[in-house]
């Protein structure tokens, strides 16, 4: 039974990805402005800032060009039991669907990979798992990375909210995902 609901919630994923990829291969849009190339004399491609969430804790973003970055997270992570978190995802940013004078509105797809890391018996918290009991560490999954972003105009910030499936990979468990609130001021 738990195994045809797993199925069902990564159909839902999958469906949402695809519909969304659809939406962005069928909408004009002009490319993505980096902080830096909007705000003159202030700002950069390099951002750096907190997540609040899962992960809850820093965050940091680099632009490579203007519809490709790089994210790095580290972090407490509540919706994975509790455990600390390191990812780095790749995220690609389709266009500006909306632009006025005080921001830029971009939605992005990505997808990447990290690790959990836990002490004692902290994970799961029961004696069920004794085979943790000294500790240990797991790779996840985070496809597809769904995010909507704010471009501020007159100051070097940028805002996301950002959701993904992110199941561990060496540890199978699948029922797993994140939701978070960034804020990064650029360098």
């Amino acid at each position: 039974m738990r195994t045809s609901r797993r199925r069902k919630h990564l159909g839902y994923s999958m469906a949402a990805a695809l519909s969304l990829a659809c939406f962005v291969a069928g909408t004009e849009a002009e490319a993505a402005p980096t902080p830096g190339n909007k705000i003159r004399g202030r700002g950069g491609n390099f951002g750096a800032g907190i997540s609040l969430g899962d992960p809850m804790g820093g965050s940091i973003k680099y632009f490579m060009a203007a519809n490709h970055a790089i994210q790095a997270d580290i972090g407490w992570a509540p919706l994975h039991h509790g455990h600390g978190r390191l990812g780095f995802d790749y995220l690609w940013h389709p266009g500006t669907f909306v632009s006025n004078s005080t921001l830029d509105f971009l939605p992005y797809l990505g997808l990447g990979l990290g690790m959990m890391f836990w002490a004692g018996r902290y994970y799961y918290g029961h004696r069920r798992y004794d085979r943790y009991d000294s500790g240990g560490v797991a790779m996840f999954l985070r496809a597809p990375i769904l995010g909507i972003g704010f471009h501020w105009k007159k100051a070097p910030l940028d805002t996301m909210f950002e959701g993904s499936w992110s199941p561990y990979l060496i540890y199978p468990d699948l029922a797993h995902g994140d939701f978070s609130f960034k804020i990064r001021y650029y360098f």
